[in-house]
């Protein structure tokens, strides 16, 4: 489930909305962050894996991935699909299964 986070800041200090999602993957947390100005990051273990800075998804598709362990492509791979019109919603998959995010 995606969780509104108020107290996000951008660089000027401005207050600006922002959505997390958080999965936890074999001990790893896995953490997708959205905010209007920041566009939509992976985060793995706090560590910022790949972001994307596009505003409108009009259907589910894929918009970030990365492997747990960078480097080995024999980790588990983090797929994020995202849908992006009024809202956001997002989903996280570990090779192809969704363990977290919004449902429909």
């Amino acid at each position: 489930m995606a969780q509104d986070v108020p107290d996000a800041a951008d660089d000027k200090g401005m207050p600006m909305p922002q959505k997390e999602w958080i999965a936890n993957v074999h001990g790893h947390e896995v953490r997708v962050v959205n905010t209007w100005t920041g566009g939509t990051r992976l985060y793995i273990d706090g560590d910022c894996r790949d972001r994307n800075h596009g505003l409108f998804a009009p259907t589910w598709r894929r918009w970030l991935s990365a492997r747990v362990v960078q480097g080995d492509p024999s980790s588990d791979l983090v797929e994020v699909h995202l849908v992006a019109l009024l809202q956001v919603k997002a989903r996280i998959f570990v090779n192809g299964s969704f363990v977290a995010g919004d449902a429909g």
